[in-house]
Order: structure tokens, then C-alpha cells, then sequence
């Protein structure tokens, strides 16, 4: 299969003022439909770069430590392919489903 490389091109010449935002991810990779928060991951500080209070040492878990740390270039996608929802506005058409099957479950008498 060949991939043909997406034109950022044009893009890249309308955001040149956007130098204070730092690097593109696109200057280093090969990017392809790339939204700006990955184009520019610098905009994002991450979820515990401002000065809230850390948790507790007791209540620490290694699962924080994902969000911890703004992305860089080098960690976000270079490439992004969003869904659409042809599918569930399809599925939505036909309604919730219903079971219209025969009950053969014995009444239950309260004693």
C-alpha cells in the first residue's frame, strides 16, 4: 500500500505566527490530519504542572504518574484518524431492541 503524505504545507505557512507555541510536531515527523493539540503539544501542561496540592503519599499510585508529565513532540500521534458516527446514527434508526419472546417462567406465590 502506498501512503501518500498529507499537505501541511499550506497550513504550515498560515501558522507562522504561532512561533511562540514552540516546535510543530510536523518539523520532525510526518504528520497527517493533525489537530493543534497535538500539532503544538506544548499548549498542554499536563494535569499536575499547576500548583494544586499533591495528594497524600499514602494515596499515591503509579497510574498518576501518566498524566503527570506534559507530551512532547516525540510522545503524541503523528498521525489522526477520528471516527465518525455513521454506525450509531444508523443502529439509533431502529430503536432500542425489544424481546418479544414467550414468558415461561412459573408465577411465584408470596407465603
Amino acid at each position: 500500500m502506498i501512503e501518500t503524505r498529507c499537505v501541511c504545507a499550506e497550513k504550515k505557512a498560515q501558522e507562522k505566527g504561532k512561533d511562540a507555541l514552540g516546535p510543530r510536531t510536523d518539523d520532525i515527523y510526518g504528520t497527517c490530519n493533525l489537530p493543534t493539540r497535538f500539532m503544538y503539544p506544548r499548549t498542554f501542561l499536563g494535569y499536575r504542572q499547576d500548583d494544586s496540592p499533591l495528594p497524600h503519599p499514602c494515596y499515591r499510585s503509579t497510574a498518576m504518574d501518566y498524566g503527570w508529565y506534559a507530551p512532547s513532540i516525540h510522545t503524541v500521534p503523528t498521525r489522526y484518524y477520528p471516527r465518525n458516527t455513521s454506525f450509531s446514527q444508523h443502529q439509533a434508526l431502529g430503536g432500542m431492541y425489544r424481546n418479544c419472546s414467550l414468558n415461561t417462567e412459573l408465577d411465584k406465590s408470596i407465603v
